[in-house]
């Protein structure tokens, strides 16, 4: 399985487009929710798109510095909460790669924001490319244990129950346990009401 393309949607769930044995190109839209270690991938993605669309927040700054935005919660001007990554675009054999995200503006409005394509041998336009494809590959990693492994956010399970049946007779009706029961009077306090036992 060759990934082309691979999208988080809004509602969680994961998106790829992809090439498979016999060279015949797919697109399946999954149901489940995604992993959070899927999600966190896709953010580490976050600082090298604010490099690449030359961003505001980026400039005169490292990939360091700007992945250590993510630790601080106080900055409101990180580009961790004012950026997310939704997708990437790879070339065959993953030797190019695109980033798309979305941005808060500070007028509140979100505009879309690609990135250009980046090789993995051209280390003079953009010299994270190194971090860039360990990034990416990890990505991979995770949508891949998406299809194959079923590794999703929320996952259906089964209820391992006793093998005793609860209703198997063994149990009578004089064995359960007595309770009292308190009536309360319509005006919502408690009232003289009668106190009677129940089975």
């Amino acid at each position: 399985m060759e990934f082309l393309k691979i999208q988080v949607t809004k509602k969680n769930t994961l998106n790829v487009v992809f090439k498979d044995d016999n060279g015949n190109i797919v697109t399946v839209a999954g149901g489940n929710i995604v992993h959070k270690d899927l999600k966190a991938t896709m953010n580490a993605l976050i600082p090298h798109l604010s490099l690449l669309t030359e961003q505001r927040e980026a400039e005169n700054r490292t990939l360091k510095q700007l992945e250590a935005d993510r630790i601080q919660d106080g900055n409101s001007r990180s580009v961790f909460k004012l950026m997310t990554v939704d997708t990437i675009t790879l070339s065959d054999e993953e030797t190019f790669v695109e980033i798309s995200g979305n941005r808060i503006c500070q007028s509140g409005y979100v505009i879309k924001v690609e990135s250009p394509k980046i090789g993995a041998v051209e280390h003079d336009h953009y010299k994270y490319c190194s971090e860039l494809f360990l990034a990416v590959e990890a990505v991979v990693y995770e949508a891949k244990a998406y299809w194959n492994e079923q590794k999703y956010g929320i996952k259906e399970g089964d209820l391992n129950f006793a093998d005793e049946d609860p209703f198997d007779g063994k149990v009578t009706t004089d064995q359960v346990p007595q309770a009292d029961v308190q009536t309360i009077g319509n005006d919502g306090k408690k009232g003289k009401g009668k106190k009677r036992k129940t089975a």
